[in-house]
């Protein structure tokens, strides 16, 4: 047997309907505004790393240079006394 609905049931089914999808969709919304937030944060975090990651190796450049320059001069051990 077939169900015959009047025009406002099938009206008012379709409402309920639409109702749950926008339901859902506000939901799934949710999940993806909550997601995008803590991968903006953790961007965040990365950045800040980077830039620790950054000042560390621009210091160990830096105390590299200071030793490839302190390994070309001459050492005073290796220099002649100045009356020879």
């Amino acid at each position: 047997m077939i169900e015959q609905h009047t025009p406002n049931e099938s009206a008012a089914n379709q409402f309920a309907d639409l109702q749950q999808q926008f339901l859902t969709m506000q939901e799934s919304l949710m999940h993806v505004q909550h997601d995008q937030q803590q991968m903006h944060e953790v961007l965040l975090a990365q950045q800040e790393e980077i830039g620790r990651l950054n000042a560390s190796l621009a210091k160990v450049n830096g105390n590299m240079e200071r030793l490839l320059n302190a390994e070309e001069s001459p050492s005073p051990e290796d220099e002649k006394p100045p009356h020879y």
